[in-house]
């Protein structure tokens, strides 16, 4: 999509995005409930990561090649959203995020010869 002298790059930011980092979340947490402001959470979480060599190149999202670092600090701030509201009666580890990278799928497959 081309606005004025710049062109803009669409995404896919629930798909993508939004949605893998908030599910991540609520399970590492445990949350029993999903709320709108956790959406919102991970929307504020989205946004802040968009740099400004994004935002040069036209996009709106952060680059694709960053999506597991994306959904992580997303999943971040939609478990400690869970954690400080009470969602959840898992207490809240010291460090969420290297507890969040624990529960992530790792997409490693062995080598065949």
């Amino acid at each position: 999509m081309k606005l004025g002298n710049q062109v803009f790059v669409p995404g896919q930011g629930n798909n993508a995005y939004i949605f893998p980092g908030v599910g991540l979340g609520v399970i590492v947490s445990r949350s029993r409930i999903v709320t709108d402001e956790m959406f919102l959470a991970a929307a504020h979480s989205l946004a802040n990561q968009v740099t400004k060599a994004d935002l040069e190149r036209g996009r709106i999202y952060p680059a694709l090649s960053r999506i597991r670092q994306v959904s992580a600090l997303i999943a971040r701030d939609v478990a400690k959203m869970a954690y400080d509201n009470g969602f959840t009666d898992r207490e809240e580890p010291d460090d969420i995020l290297a507890d969040i990278h624990e529960y992530m799928y790792q997409p490693v497959y062995p080598h065949y010869a």
